[in-house]
């Protein structure tokens, strides 16, 4: 008979040592001496969990608490194994079950907040690592996941500090460092994020996620070529993952690379199939290349929940619309997005109505008087302030930006009936009274809301038109609502713009005043959507990046025939765009 205790001792050795192939063999002849024996079943189920077999590592610890449920350290393993395998719920049980045999057992404390946070139970995370603090005293590790927990509920200032107290305890954790980092990205300090994640590269050269990070903080920085450094570092250390591709081509979209972007979206969504702002982000550059089949089909992942932003926020029990006919039955044409994209796309009403029944459209109530003119739409409804499904009855529903998918939408196809939009009567008499028409009239619009995540790329401070007031015989208009607006008193004389944006209630007033004006000047909004839906003549000014529906470097719009478009030369080259569409106005003033 051998003597268990140097086996086992011989065993535990070469595990030390990392010989699991040794270790393995001398675990098991303890076993074969004594089948029930903890601790060897145990430190098997350890080598199994080191070696990815993880169903058979929850067997052998099984056994093992089978056979001395007081150990809490088996309890412990069996977390870690039960939480690789996804069973979170189980690890938790595992753990609480560790610190109930050993009120004081740091580590099952410490596992047991990893698997709240992994559970996405993130504020009893945090009350678990204050425990933590207060039992042992002050922990690096307690504190970073403290912090992580506390930026998965957007509680970022705290979450900051206490990334920042594991900082002070261990000024060599790299990781705090790297999530403030990525808190820093989120509020778009993209300059104090830059240094927190190259002081975490700083500890850990090869800390893929950080590497991820800075690429996020230099691409807002716009300094591309350093940002795909980082993206493609983070390749390198890691080529599967998944975020750290979808940056690269998120990188090269901003740089009009769409081409090129195209085929790292499609190796981010190879590495992870369901990744919705992966193919969210493929259907812009898919759109602005022309490839509007695929970047259609791609544009429907808007609707997936998990993309977690609130460009489609809507869930309804009855069934999408297909695109079939309908007929005997009521549709829901709700809103989505901005004002513009309702604007762009309500000219697919008509050939909805071609395919059923009844066609019911939902709409904010700045558009409600202007939509009420529309053609193919039965009945109308105002959607609630709250975001809740409208109290109407139907039967199928989609969205009015679903509607060139469905019709299979090609640049050659696309529904040009324009004007489909048009000013009241009396709302054109009432601004007509408003504008001097001895003069050549513009409208203008510097900005978008701000409450749009892209507003500071699109829009720009009315100061840039002044190029404009030098020409002669010209008049300007300020057509800009909310807080933008107070420019036009900002600059008083130095600007010889009169605003009228202030004034308007809603949409049909601002239509009253475009009917009025002989151009209008707009960046990416919503009334430069109006302007060519009412067939006014439009100047687009666009950023570098544009939005997908203007393509790219084109000059017309295939959507709006009046309109033609400027484009900056580079990122935030307002003057350069400027000083062309003074040119050109000058030009046309002249020639009227």
């Amino acid at each position: 008979m051998e003597d268990v205790s140097e086996i086992l001792k011989a065993a535990i050795r070469n595990h030390q040592a990392g010989n699991l192939q040794e270790a393995e063999q001398l675990y098991g002849r303890v076993i074969e001496e004594n089948p029930e024996h903890p601790l060897a079943l145990h430190s098997l189920g350890i080598v199994a969990h080191q070696r990815g077999q993880n169903d058979v590592a929850v067997g052998l610890i099984a056994k093992a608490i089978s056979s001395n449920p007081q150990i809490p350290q088996f309890r412990n393993t069996h977390g870690l194994v039960f939480e690789a395998i996804g069973r979170i719920d189980e690890a938790i049980c595992s753990y609480e079950k560790a610190i109930s045999l050993d009120p004081d057992y740091a580590e099952a404390y410490l596992n047991l907040a990893i698997a709240l946070q992994s559970n996405g139970d993130f504020a009893a995370a945090v009350e678990k690592c204050n425990q933590i603090t207060s039992l042992f005293g002050d922990s690096a590790k307690a504190y970073n996941l403290r912090g992580y927990s506390l930026e998965q509920q957007a509680n970022f200032s705290e979450a900051i500090e206490s990334y920042r107290q594991a900082i002070r305890l261990e000024p060599d954790f790299a990781e705090p460092y790297n999530h403030i980092g990525v808190i820093f990205n989120v509020q778009e300090r993209y300059a104090e994020a830059a240094e927190n994640c190259k002081k975490a590269l700083e500890l850990d050269p090869d800390y893929a996620e950080a590497c991820n990070n800075l690429g996020v903080a230099l691409n807002g920085l716009e300094l591309y070529a350093e940002a795909m450094e980082n993206y493609q570092k983070a390749i390198s250390l890691d080529p599967g993952y998944a975020e750290a591709w979808y940056n690269l081509a998120n990188c090269l979209q901003n740089q009009n690379r769409c081409a090129e972007s195209v085929e790292i979206y499609k190796k981010a969504i190879r590495i992870k199939p369901d990744y919705a702002k992966a193919h969210w982000n493929l259907s812009h550059s898919l759109l602005l290349t022309g490839e509007f089949s695929e970047g259609w089909a791609e544009y429907a992942w808007r609707r997936k929940p998990e993309l977690k932003i609130m460009t489609y926020p809507h869930q309804y029990e009855q069934p999408y619309w297909d695109g079939s006919s309908f007929a005997g039955k009521r549709l829901l044409v709700h809103y989505e997005q901005g004002f513009g994209d309702n604007i762009q796309f309500a000219r697919y009403l008509p050939l909805v109505k071609e395919r059923g029944g009844t066609v019911i459209l939902e709409t904010r109530a700045p558009l409600y008087r202007l939509f009420e003119q529309l053609d193919g739409v039965d009945e109308f409804v105002q959607a609630r302030p709250d975001g809740k499904a409208c109290d109407v009855r139907f039967d199928l529903h989609a969205s009015p930006l679903d509607m060139p998918g469905l019709f299979e939408t090609t640049l050659e196809n696309i529904p040009c009936k324009i004007p489909y939009l048009y000013a009241e009567a009396a709302k054109t008499a009432y601004w007509r009274d408003r504008v001097d028409s001895g003069y050549f009239k513009v409208g203008l619009v510097w900005s978008g809301s701000e409450s749009h995540g892209n507003n500071h790329n699109r829009s720009c401070p009315l100061r840039y038109f002044a190029a404009l007031t030098k020409i002669k015989g010209v008049k300007l208009y300020g057509l800009q609502k909310g807080p933008a607006a107070r420019q036009v008193e900002e600059l008083g004389a130095d600007m010889a713009v009169i605003g009228l944006g202030e004034e308007f209630e809603d949409f049909a007033d601002t239509a009253g005043a475009v009917e009025n004006m002989d151009l209008v000047i707009s960046v990416d909004t919503s009334v430069l959507h109006l302007a060519g839906a009412m067939g006014k003549a439009t100047w687009a000014l666009l950023q570098f990046a544009p939005d997908w529906r203007w393509m790219l470097k084109r000059q017309d719009s295939p959507w709006y025939p009046t309109m033609r478009l400027f484009r900056q030369d580079r990122p935030g080259d307002w003057q350069g765009l400027f000083e062309q569409a003074a040119r050109m106005l000058h030009k046309l003033v002249k020639d009227v």
